[in-house]
């Protein structure tokens, strides 16, 4: 039996032929959704943080003014008047302007993280209305801190 050399050789055989690979560019129409998607968005994070940013600039201002100092019973009258006009600020007048003594400090705990002792409430009411009141360093130190948490945590727990 004769053995046909050419049927079956190696010879004969040729390469496969490989498909180009798939490019990476251009991307498929989902990408390019995908894309606007997040670039919407990373807008509109940049443009609720500028707002933000801008919204709380009266923050800013009040606690610089704070970082100045006078003694006695003048930085406790600042310090008083620091924290209404914030409140004025943040809350407007129609809720604001009317409070006074007890009123005023249940508003302060409600609306900030901050807690009032009730002798640092008596002082600061006897600092308004009396013109011989002397006020410790210890308690300027006290309100000093009362009215920077004030100042950098109302409205946080409205929000």
């Amino acid at each position: 039996m004769e053995h046909n050399s050419t049927v079956g050789s190696l010879e004969l055989m040729h390469d496969i032929i490989v498909p180009p690979a798939i490019s990476f560019w251009p991307l498929a129409p989902g990408w390019y959704a995908l894309a606007l998607i997040l670039l919407a968005y990373v807008l509109h994070l940049a443009l609720k943080s500028w707002t933000k940013y801008r919204e709380n600039a009266y923050r800013r201002e009040a606690l610089d003014e704070l970082s100045l100092t006078e003694e006695g019973t003048a930085e406790m009258k600042r310090l008083l008047t620091l924290m209404k006009r914030v409140a004025l600020q943040h809350f407007g007048r129609k809720n604001v302007a009317a409070l006074s003594d007890t009123s005023w400090w249940e508003f302060v705990e409600k609306h900030s993280r901050v807690k009032v002792e009730s002798n640092l409430r008596l002082l600061s009411q006897k600092v308004l209305y009396s013109s011989d009141v002397q006020v410790t360093t210890e308690a300027l130190a006290k309100m000093r801190e009362v009215t920077k948490i004030w100042i950098k945590t109302h409205g946080a727990l409205d929000d």
